[in-house]
């Protein structure tokens, strides 16, 4: 039987109902000293006695009775004759009432002398300076940090009570193998409960994660049952949705009441609460993304309500630099990389979508588009949760365009340089356009090596702008067979399957073209029976394939001239320059584009725009 959803609640309502329903459990627990960082305060924490517990000397020097110093000046300087040598924090003396630094004396024939007098108190910690007995040291409701773990220790604690949230984890699915397993054909690495307790942990929350439990009604309701009984709330990761092995909602319906069964916002729509016995159940969706949102979207915000610390979130404001459409009605999470590009930040989105893991990986941010709104428009000034630390944000250098394996090695080696490189995923023109419109500091582009491919789908877009053009590395393409391959026997050539990649099409289509072969339909096979098909040459050379080669496919940073000298973006071309990073290359296959050493190419002056 197919499920539907609930009808979708609203964010807003969802949190408040679930605040509504699930007051505070008020648990607490003792936890040892060195293990209480993160945790937070259940009861206020008193010092068990006063820091210093005596007078004690703030330097090293000699103790004195101050009165015993009056009359001391640069002209008549006065010789020591009741003193004590004293080391910094040693007891003061009783007989003595000041500190004189011993930077501030001098020996001479075994008499030590001074050239000012001391005050009464002068460099002396009274007792209880730091704090008193019974004073307050942590307050409750304070997250422990690793800072007050010394002056908590200092003041006579050795253990604390803090609150106490226990959480049962439960990951469901038939497909699912552990961490470190390699993945069969539709199995799926179980990842998403070592996530929720890293996370959770990180609030201050006492985790414990259950075994994985298979895709049967009866298995989950056992399980489910089991975890309302040993925690406060339960946390069910995966089948929340509506496929045909989608039972969590089953199982929780024969137990308790179900709460709502769907959220109006993106990704993590298919979320599911329920009450069973008081206690929340939350189902989360599989999709790493989805569940990386109900997380920390609603999850994270009952526990905050009953008391455990938020995850620290830096903000900042930055114009986007991209259309963003939503729809009404929802509340989406989008995640984005924020740089500072010509002294504006600008956050350029990634793909959206709840199984795009990496596109959370890649950002720096995210960025909340509310239920009311129906998309946020280019050049909106935004506010972005950052997920890196804010000072960052100014060493991070924007890549729009298409991902290439050549960048990743570039950005490992800019990191050398303290330089951090987003690549944000777009087609040619969105990142021809990103150049243009200055919300970028480079644009990869991948595209045939050949003027007319440039001239079409780059400079024409971009006139009058001052263009740098950085080589990266090429691709040799061509035709490649199980049989042999010459001209003479392409020209008997009956059928040739189109390739995917768009400089390959154009190469192909340009080689035919020449050669006077065409398509006359789809399929593989030459008239003398040999399999073709269009691809790298190394790939090619290295099955032991004949192989005609057809031209390059090139990949390139494009950056304006202006900025060339300043710090990432010479980082960056330094190391495009690197003998370090042309040798990578070659172990992947690649060709370094440009000769060793060379300087970067400077693009020509955009042609004319042709009428479209």
């Amino acid at each position: 039987m197919t499920h539907r959803y609930l009808n979708l609640t609203p964010l807003s309502k969802a949190l408040a109902l679930m605040r509504q329903k699930f007051p505070p459990p008020g648990g607490a627990e003792s936890v040892p000293l060195q293990l209480a960082v993160g945790r937070v305060t259940a009861e206020p924490i008193y010092a068990v006695y006063s820091v210093p517990m005596v007078d004690i000397a703030k330097f090293d020097g000699y103790a004195v009775r101050s009165g015993e110093t009056l009359g001391a000046q640069d002209q008549r300087p006065l010789t020591l004759t009741n003193y004590s040598r004293i080391n910094t924090g040693e007891v003061l003396p009783p007989a003595f009432d000041a500190v004189i630094m011993v930077e501030d004396t001098w020996e001479e024939n075994g008499r030590v002398w001074i050239r000012k007098s001391a005050a009464r108190g002068q460099n002396i910690r009274r007792a209880g300076e730091d704090i008193r007995a019974g004073e307050l040291v942590l307050p409750k409701g304070h997250q422990i940090r690793p800072f007050d773990i010394g002056a908590v220790a200092t003041y006579g604690i050795t253990s604390v009570m803090v609150r106490a949230v226990r959480v049962g984890i439960i990951p469901t699915g038939s497909d699912l193998v552990p961490p470190g397993t390699l993945p069969r054909p539709g199995q799926t690495v179980e990842t998403n409960t070592l996530m929720a307790e890293a996370y959770l942990s990180g609030m201050g929350a006492t985790c414990r994660r259950y075994g994985v439990v298979p895709d049967e009604p009866h298995r989950i309701r056992e399980a489910v049952a089991e975890a309302v009984a040993e925690n406060d709330l339960v946390l069910l990761s995966a089948g929340t949705s509506t496929g045909s092995r989608d039972f969590c909602r089953e199982a929780v319906a024969e137990l308790g009441e179900i709460l709502f069964h769907g959220i109006a916002m993106r990704p993590g729509k298919p979320v599911l609460l329920a009450d069973l016995d008081g206690k929340p159940v939350f189902g989360m969706p599989g999709y790493p993304v989805s569940a990386q949102t109900v997380l920390r979207e609603v999850v994270a915000n009952l526990l905050v309500w009953w008391g455990l610390a938020p995850p620290p979130v830096a903000e900042t404001d930055a114009r986007l630099a991209s259309r963003l459409a939503s729809d009404l009605g929802f509340d989406e999470f989008v995640p984005v990389s924020v740089g500072l590009v010509n002294g504006t930040c600008w956050a350029t989105p990634h793909p959206r979508g709840g199984g795009i893991q990496m596109a959370v990986v890649r950002a720096n941010g995210y960025l909340h588009v509310p239920a009311w709104r129906e998309g946020i428009e280019a050049g909106e000034v935004v506010r972005v949760s950052l997920t890196a630390p804010s000072a960052s944000i100014a060493r991070t250098i924007v890549c729009v365009g298409k991902r290439d394996p050549a960048l990743e090695k570039l950005g490992n080696r800019l990191q050398d340089s303290g330089y951090l490189l987003h690549c944000c995923n777009a087609s040619t023109m969105g990142a021809v356009l990103a150049l243009r419109a200055n919300t970028c500091h480079a644009a990869s582009i991948v595209l045939p090596d050949t003027e007319s491919a440039w001239n079409d789908q780059v400079f024409r877009y971009l006139p009058g702008v001052n263009l740098l053009r950085l080589p990266l590395a090429r691709t040799e393409l061509g035709i490649a067979s199980t049989g042999e391959l010459d001209s003479e026997r392409l020209a008997l050539l009956r059928v040739a399957n189109r390739p995917k990649s768009q400089a390959a099409q154009v190469l192909l289509d340009a080689w035919l073209e020449k050669e006077g072969i065409g398509y006359p339909h789809q399929d593989e096979d030459l008239a003398a029976g040999a399999k073709v098909r269009v691809c790298a040459g190394a790939e090619a050379r290295e099955a032991g394939l004949s192989f005609i080669p057809i031209g390059y496919e090139s990949c390139n940073l494009v950056i304006r001239g202006e900025v060339a000298s300043e710090g990432g973006i010479a980082a960056l071309i330094r190391t495009t320059r690197s003998q370090e990073f042309r040798a990578y290359l070659r172990t992947i296959g690649r060709e370094p584009a440009g000769g060793a050493g060379d300087e970067p190419l400077p693009a020509r002056d955009a042609a004319p725009a042709r009428n479209q």
